[in-house]
């Protein structure tokens, strides 16, 4: 039996259906709304294991967000892979069955622990949940920078390319904040001071007593490059040498002249876990993008290690640095 609320577009929408299932072909007749002209049918689910969907009608009022009618075509297709019906899922994690639909069409914003009930629920290995933290990424919502702070957390070792800037996790206060200030001026002073004290709290991953292994492959324009004043620039290389000197990271810097440089496509980062995949994280002008695919999580690692064999050694890394701020070797 249709669990709608029935009307006469249930009516007009059976006339222009090819396929009506048995089970559709008794939904009651009544009416959605006064303004019926203001809905359409986009599909309709038959077979055994569906019989209980909602019929997916979509208010044209509504309206579909781009990335969560992303996360919600996913959400579908793994019910649909789970034999399952929109009614038995929406049972299992504890939604109503209209919160489901609204869910898979895109129309409703989802939760993370949306997310982490349905990948529980159709055993999708986490595949939606690492969605929902990309689509946050994307859209640069409330959440999106603690999902980051999470996965850093709880990360055994992070690797990282970067072909302009230190690191994030490795900036002082003053060479974030001229980062942050130039490169998007679009924020005002408050946002930028919010900004740069979410990256200071970073930091602390690397003043925890197991902090994961750290290891950073960074252009040696970095070094050279000032930002903000010399002073500024000094500073933030003096506390790279100090991280060095601690054991709390490796560096390789990657000469200016190397003709054979495999990093000019853009800084990422490789994040490895103790019960989880490996994923990584491809930075773009308007935030990061989740790898999360085998084959893509292993192409950013071979890209990582010839990085790393184009690199000076550590040891040698660290006495350039020494060189240009004129520290002994």
């Amino acid at each position: 039996m249709c669990q709608h609320r029935p009307g006469p577009l249930c009516a007009y929408a059976v006339a222009r259906l090819r396929t009506i299932p048995a089970w559709f072909q008794h939904c009651p007749l009544q009416s959605f709304g006064s303004n019926t002209s203001t809905w359409s049918v986009i599909s309709v689910e038959s077979g055994s294991s569906v019989e209980s969907d909602w019929c997916n009608f979509v208010n044209m009022g509504e309206k579909i967000h781009s990335a969560w009618g992303r996360f919600g075509a996913e959400a579908r297709r793994s019910r649909r892979v789970a034999g399952v019906s929109q009614g038995q899922l929406a049972k299992s994690i504890n939604i109503s069955p209209a919160m489901m639909s609204s869910l898979e069409r895109g129309t409703r914003t989802p939760k993370r622990e949306h997310a982490e009930a349905l990948d529980a629920a159709l055993n999708t290995g986490g595949a939606l949940t690492r969605l929902w933290v990309n689509l946050t990424n994307q859209e640069d919502v409330p959440g999106w920078f603690r999902d980051i702070v999470l996965m850093e957390r709880q990360a055994t070792a992070i690797r990282e390319y970067q072909v302009a800037l230190v690191p994030g996790i490795l900036q002082t206060a003053d060479y974030a904040r001229t980062v942050l200030k130039h490169g998007r001026p679009w924020d005002g002073r408050e946002e930028v001071d919010r900004l740069v004290e979410a990256r200071l709290n970073r930091s602390e991953l690397i003043t925890r007593t197991d902090p994961p292994l750290l290891w950073f492959v960074v252009d040696e324009v970095v070094i050279h490059r000032t930002i903000g004043t010399p002073e500024v620039m000094r500073m933030q290389l003096m506390h790279l040498l100090k991280l060095i000197d601690d054991d709390v990271i490796r560096l390789q810097l990657v000469p200016q002249h190397t003709p054979t440089h495999p990093g000019l496509s853009g800084p990422f980062r490789l994040m490895s876990f103790s019960d989880r995949p490996p994923v990584a994280h491809a930075e773009h002008l308007v935030g990061e993008e989740l790898i999360d695919s085998p084959e893509g999580v292993q192409r950013c690692g071979t890209i990582f290690g010839a990085l790393q064999a184009e690199a000076l050694s550590p040891r040698a890394s660290a006495d350039l640095l020494r060189k240009v701020t004129g520290e002994p070797s």
